[in-house]
């Protein structure tokens, strides 16, 4: 039975950490502003005295974020249903379209994140 090996992620955008060998500590970050960014959430972390668990979110950005969640799971349940029967090619790329135009809005939310 092969494993499958989940690769290292960066520890403050998640994004995949490259294969490291060698001497030395492990990666933890991807970039410098990662590191950068998690020292000063950290910080501010500390001033608050918040937890390393715990987050504050304006209520704008949670609200912008579910939204784009809402239509997101809309986008599923339309192309699951789309996909019940027989689907010609051109349906299959416009389900498909129309996945990817529901995701893409969360996939940036993220990224923008770091």
């Amino acid at each position: 039975m092969t494993e499958c090996v989940q690769p290292r992620r960066c520890e403050w955008c998640s994004r995949a950490l490259p294969d490291r060998h060698g001497p030395g500590r492990p990666q933890l970050f991807c970039r410098q502003a990662c590191r950068q960014a998690s020292y000063v959430a950290g910080q501010r972390r500390a001033e608050l005295g918040l937890g390393e668990t715990e987050l504050i979110v304006a209520r704008q950005a949670l609200d912008e974020l579910r939204d784009r969640i809402y239509v997101l799971e809309a986008a599923i349940e339309d192309v699951d249903r789309d996909l019940t029967g027989e689907t010609s090619d051109r349906e299959l790329r416009e389900a498909l379209d129309w996945l990817l135009v529901a995701a893409r809005p969360v996939v940036e939310d993220l990224s923008s994140v770091t």
